[in-house]
């Protein structure tokens, strides 16, 4: 936040003067000038004004939407496609550029694209239960859940016993992480059709998520037995049993998880969890170095390694991780955090307690990305346990409270 406050406002008098001499020419002005020239019928004004607006300001989603909205009424069709496309990417949630999207493309001769083609489906037949479904599936992938939410509800209202809408509703639920609703449409759609396997699937990651591992495994082993070999069912199998403290039954499911997908970050991320739970820390080392070269953005692989490093000696090397998991993950409070402890055994007070504070800020606005300390002591047990690192949470602790904050 800090930072972010000295980038933003660094140059304030700088830009203040220059905004005397330039009569603060910027983005909004001339977004506003062209609506007025719009609501004057003035088009081609506007569009020189929305252009010069997206000239200073290149990343506002509403301002290539008006271009393309003017491009479209004066029949310019594949510059308004251009535009509306242009407007999604900055905003993939953006309803109307894609509504007004499938229009210029229906109108300019090209197939009509999914929400066209569910929502005509739904005008024509309002009781099509698979159309709702798909167009409820649609809003869903725009994180549009309010819309989703409707396009289901409406389903069950006609046809209470809808297998593939309890399933759908459930997994909004369990997106916004309303886990007991998730479980309850989970249930229902089970019992109207038992072999529906990714439903047990899906199940069966709620109750990881409630800490319910019994139930867990019974409904992924369902799920491997209606569809066997799939990989993500092996690999989840395999977090529960380690869960459950089967490590040997946890390590078997992963393997055959990788089995299927040798380059499977998730798979190698849990066994290095395993590993370095049962103190095997180069072979954890392995794990988590091919979680990275299988995704390169794995912020929790980077942060562990830089645990393992950390616990190690290897100063240098844990630091450089705990660089490239904020490089990632800004958010992530507990590599400030050990970074600071690095720095403190290395002797560097001052620049330890820069991390401290930056630990303590992101704390406190409530950005901490999970914690991976509070992770390993759920996930990974011995590793954090066993050592300095459970000292580390509880001064981390101290150390929030010695700053008057408050306790997530």
């Amino acid at each position: 936040m800090f930072s972010e406050f000295l980038k933003r406002y660094r140059y304030l008098f700088v830009v203040f003067l220059i905004g005397i001499v330039t009569s603060c020419d910027n983005a909004q002005n001339h977004i506003e000038l062209g609506d007025k020239l719009v609501l004057e019928d003035k088009l081609d004004k506007a569009i020189e004004e929305y252009k010069r607006a997206i000239e200073l300001d290149e990343n506002v989603a509403e301002t290539y939407y008006k271009l393309g909205d003017i491009y479209y009424k004066k029949d310019m069709l594949e510059d308004a496609a251009k535009e509306f496309r242009k407007a999604i990417e900055l905003r993939p949630d953006y309803i109307e550029a894609n509504k007004k999207l499938s229009e210029t493309y229906n109108k300019i001769g090209v197939p009509d694209d999914k929400l066209l083609i569910y929502t005509r489906a739904v005008e024509r037949d309002p009781k099509d239960s698979e159309a709702r479904i798909k167009l409820g599936i649609f809003y869903q992938q725009l994180k549009r859940m309010d819309l989703a939410f409707e396009q289901y509800r409406k389903v069950l209202e006609y046809d209470p016993y809808n297998a593939s809408a309890h399933y759908n509703l459930g997994v909004a639920y369990q997106d916004l992480n309303l886990l007991e609703k998730a479980i309850t449409c989970y249930e229902k759609s089970i019992e109207l059709k038992p072999g529906y396997e990714r439903v047990h699937y899906n199940l069966g990651i709620a109750y990881i998520a409630m800490d319910e591992y019994d139930k867990a495994l019974k409904e992924l082993k369902k799920a491997n037995e209606l569809k066997p070999d799939n990989k993500d069912t092996y690999c989840n199998l395999g977090l529960v049993y380690y869960l459950k403290g089967m490590s040997d039954e946890a390590i078997n499911n992963i393997n055959k998880a990788l089995e299927i997908d040798p380059e499977m970050a998730d798979a190698h991320y849990y066994l290095g969890v395993i590993y370095a739970s049962k103190n095997m820390f180069k072979e954890a080392i392995e794990e988590n170095k091919k979680v990275i070269v299988a995704n390169p953005d794995y912020a929790n692989a980077h942060f562990n390694l830089g645990t393992l490093y950390h616990k190690q000696g290897l100063l240098d090397e844990a630091i450089d991780e705990y660089d490239k998991t904020v490089s990632i993950d800004r958010g992530f409070a507990d590599a400030y955090f050990n970074k600071g402890k690095v720095l403190e055994a290395m002797g560097k007070k001052a620049d330890a307690r820069d991390e401290f504070e930056k630990y303590r800020m992101v704390k406190k606005t409530g950005r901490g990305s999970p914690s991976l300390l509070e992770f390993d002591a759920k996930f990974t047990g011995a590793m954090e346990r066993k050592d300095a690192f459970l000292k580390q949470a509880k001064e981390a602790q101290a150390l929030k409270e010695g700053a008057g904050t408050t306790t997530e």
